[in-house]
């Protein structure tokens, strides 16, 4: 081109090379400075579909492995109620043990280990009701205190429980005055509880009861004498009081009345004995206790043998079943014990004593008996006892007793402090992954014959382990072995749902391993497209540099071209 001054088509070129070289050094300076090699769409478009999809699903990934980690704890937490709940029942097992043993002939002694066996009886509900992060599991949907839930929710501000039969527990009956107790009939009543629209309240009767009751101005209410002192405020209506009243009775002893012997005639060389070898006036006299009546009647079915010598007179005891008997016995009356108590001869030889007064009294006495015949035969009389059962009533007076219910009573209700409501689930549903399709309901379910009749779920209350019946006791030795079974029963679902909670956590465990993975290669690989090769994009900021320099440089040139007209001008 000539010598132009309108157009310089140097300069415009120099200014668009700097212009481009600018904008080159611009983004390659914007992706050293980010790291990223896509910073907005029109830097990779296809590029930047791809990895932010890659982005999504590595969130995900990570939000899944936090999720997954959050169920061991929760698991964790679980396991570890579980675990004391094991202790527990291991403790309880031994109680039992103890109890079932036969050294233990006190009642004091089986109560004192009552005490603490219920204590941990009660502390297996309340381990139940552990939550985490306000979620409960272990407990079948009833908390220690009684309250259900509801649609999934132990709501305690909103709760209102049933009507429910009340005991002496939780402080709704404050007590029962037997002052003027008259003791009129034995019978057990009902009374239900009644709140009328006026504010007012009233105790109904059950129709089978033999008087009527009288609700009193203090919330409670009187029945022949005594007085039931209820805490209104906690009551809701149909509540009902169970009460079983007693009537005095004084004790009654019936003796073993004699009905009869039978005489064993095959080898009786005598003719027979004129009267009875048992003295009944002191078997009829010394019954004053279920232990003497049982002592007496272990006379039933006893056999002495008689022995005579020719022409003798009298017949003398010569055996006690098949035994020589021992009429000393070795028994000093000044060890024996009160009026009621008892010793038994040695050796197999029945000869029942009771200490009466300052006598032993020998029930049964076995004696020397006279023959009928003036001149017995030289022979053997064999006499077997046959007795009517001996039978103690011991003396009852006037008594008042609540029945307990089977189940608590909740506390719950709208009179009661409200507090935070408590969700119950009996599965874990955890988002497990970055796809809707990886949320994984764990549902613990398990099976074995080793549970006697307990079902299969997550409950280890004692409810559910069948360990809190009225009928659990270690009372007896019966009793104590009974209840042995049972805890094992409940040791093994115990266990079943420790091993259920170990298999999940090492399968969430092994999740979190995958997941970990995944996520490390879809970063990387999301990385080798988004992300900036440093190095190289280093040279290409040098370049734009250079480039950018040399540009300017040159439309400096190009702008000095114009001045040279000015010489043809001169």
């Amino acid at each position: 081109m000539g010598m132009v001054v309108q157009h310089n088509m140097n300069a415009i070129n120099s200014y668009n090379k700097l212009n481009a070289n600018v904008a080159g050094m611009k983004k390659s300076s914007e992706k050293l400075s980010s790291g990223y090699r896509i910073n907005r769409a029109g830097d990779d478009a296809a590029g930047l579909a791809i990895s932010e999809k890659m982005r999504s699903q590595i969130k995900g990934l990570n939000q899944a492995i936090r999720n997954s980690q959050d169920g061991i704890n929760m698991i964790q937490t679980y396991e570890g109620a579980a675990q004391e709940s094991h202790s527990i029942l291991q403790r309880m097992k031994e109680l039992a043990s103890e109890a079932a043993n036969g050294t233990y002939q006190n009642e004091v002694d089986r109560d004192a280990i009552q005490l603490e066996f219920d204590q941990l009886n009660d502390e297996l509900d309340q381990i139940a009701d552990t939550d985490f992060n306000g979620t409960v599991m272990l407990n079948g949907g009833q908390m220690a205190d009684g309250l259900k839930a509801a649609n999934g929710k132990f709501d305690y501000a909103n709760s209102v429980r049933e009507a429910a039969q009340i005991g002496t527990a939780g402080g709704y009956i404050k007590g029962v005055d037997t002052g003027a107790y008259k003791g009129t009939n034995k019978e057990t009543v009902t009374f239900t509880y009644t709140q009328k629209d006026d504010g007012t309240f009233e105790w109904k009767n059950s129709d089978d009861a033999l008087q009527t009751v009288t609700s009193n101005a203090n919330g409670g209410f009187s029945y022949d004498g005594a007085v039931f002192a209820v805490d209104t405020s906690k009551l809701v209506n149909g509540d009902t009081i169970v009460v079983d009243f007693d009537t005095a009775a004084a004790a009654v002893g019936k003796g073993p009345v004699t009905t009869g012997y039978n005489i064993d005639g095959a080898d009786t060389g005598v003719v027979a004995i004129d009267k009875n070898p048992l003295k009944e006036a002191a078997l009829d006299a010394v019954i004053t206790s279920e232990k003497i009546a049982e002592a007496a009647n272990a006379l039933n079915g006893l056999t002495l043998t008689y022995t005579a010598a020719a022409g003798a007179t009298t017949l003398t005891l010569a055996k006690v079943n098949g035994k020589a008997p021992d009429n000393t016995n070795g028994v000093e009356i000044a060890k024996l014990s009160e009026n009621e108590s008892i010793r038994l001869d040695k050796d197999g030889v029945t000869l029942n004593y009771i200490k009466k007064g300052d006598a032993a009294v020998k029930i049964g006495e076995l004696q020397t008996v006279a023959a009928k015949a003036n001149a017995a035969k030289a022979g053997n009389v064999t006499v077997t006892v046959n007795l009517a059962d001996a039978t103690y009533t011991p003396a009852k007076a006037n008594s008042v007793s609540i029945v307990e219910p089977e189940a608590k009573v909740s506390q719950a209700d709208s009179n009661d402090a409200a507090t935070a409501p408590l969700t119950y689930t009996d599965h874990l549903v955890l988002q497990a992954g970055a796809r809707t399709k990886d949320s994984v309901d764990f549902t613990f379910a398990y099976s074995t014959d080793g549970m006697g009749n307990l079902k299969a779920n997550l409950d280890i209350s004692s409810r559910a382990n069948g360990l809190n019946t009225k009928n659990l006791s270690l009372a007896t030795q019966e009793d104590a072995n009974a209840a042995i079974d049972k805890i094992d029963n409940a040791i093994n679902k115990v266990s079943m749902v420790r091993a259920t909670f170990g298999a999940t956590q090492n399968r969430l465990e092994h999740k979190i391993t995958n997941l970990t993975t995944t996520s490390e290669n879809l970063t990387e690989a999301e990385s080798s497209i988004r992300d900036t090769d440093m190095a190289s994009e280093m040279m290409n900021y040098t370049k734009f540099n250079i480039l950018q320099q040399a540009a300017q440089s040159m439309l400096a040139q190009a702008n000095q071209q114009p001045q040279s007209i000015l010489q043809l001008l001169g």
